[in-house]
């Protein structure tokens, strides 16, 4: 009787849990938690709230249960396949290459609703109708919303990445790219601070929005960026150590933890938790 290959049995175990979090687990959260907002805040109560019809709103959120839907039988349908036909690849591809494909394939739905999200809060920015404007006299800074020290690391992590490109250039493993890497990773974390800068001294999207709630969405906000800059410099060290300490075998692995992770993090910016919606009223002032 053959040994088992624990190597193989633990890559699928792994995939399907990124098949089950993503299109599964996280999407199931985010529609509970629209639908809780819908029906404890109706158009009625809250016609601020909606610029668009609850039909429109009815059935965006119907595309992304759908577009999840395809993602998760597509992943059942990757796990099936490779069960079934053993391979040292997926498909007998890249698996690299097939993973990150079908990551893209579940964020879809993410990117959408933030497409979504730019033309409701455009919409609502256009049917605002108050003229008197209000000003924050209060500047904001960046370490108003997150510590010196978490910056810190996010840096250090940072430093210490191309600090490794640096010393792996000197004795290559096959396919890594030298100096290409520096470029990628410097271009990766600036565009994370331009993320967080924006969250941060961008005007807010939603002109209802209560100040409260909006420093508590800034500091949400830049600290997962710090996060995700942390995660992403971490992961991205492991991924050029492993080849080089000859465990690239172990790659796809850390790939798809890290794509969980991405997953999580981008689901903690969506909380409805202590959010004010009596400023969605027709009269705010009407409790």
């Amino acid at each position: 009787m053959p040994e088992p290959n624990w190597n193989f049995m633990l890559f699928y175990v792994t995939f399907l849990s990124q098949v089950l979090l993503i299109s599964f687990y996280l999407p199931r959260h985010v529609l509970s938690r629209v639908r809780r907002v819908v029906d404890t805040y109706p158009p009625s109560t809250h016609p601020k709230l909606y610029p668009v019809s609850i039909d429109t709103v009815e059935k965006a959120l119907r595309t992304y249960r759908n577009l999840n839907t395809v993602a998760l039988l597509a992943g059942f349908a990757l796990v099936l396949i490779g069960v079934s036909s053993p391979s040292e690849e997926m498909l007998n591809w890249d698996s690299q290459s097939v993973l990150l494909i079908y990551f893209f394939l579940q964020v879809s739905p993410v990117i959408l609703v933030a497409r979504t999200g730019v033309k409701y809060f455009r919409l609502m920015r256009n049917a605002h109708s108050r003229t008197t404007r209000t000003a924050e006299l209060h500047p904001r800074r960046l370490f108003d919303f997150v510590s010196p020290a978490f910056v810190g690391v996010a840096i250090l992590t940072y430093i210490t990445l191309l600090l490794l490109i640096l010393y792996i250039r000197q004795n290559p493993f096959p396919g890594f790219a030298g100096y290409v890497n520096i470029f990628a990773v410097t271009a990766l974390n600036m565009a994370l601070a331009a993320i967080g800068y924006a969250a941060i001294f961008a005007p807010r999207r939603d002109p209802h929005q209560a100040y409260e709630d909006r420093l508590r969405q800034i500091e949400l906000v830049v600290k997962t960026i710090v996060l995700t800059s942390i995660a992403a410099n971490t992961f991205l060290a492991i991924t050029f150590a492993l080849p080089a300490l000859g465990l690239r075998d172990f790659t796809d692995m850390f790939s798809m933890l890290y794509y969980q992770l991405c997953a999580v993090l981008s689901f903690r910016a969506f909380r409805i938790d202590n959010i004010n919606f009596e400023v969605y009223k027709e009269d705010p002032s009407v409790a």
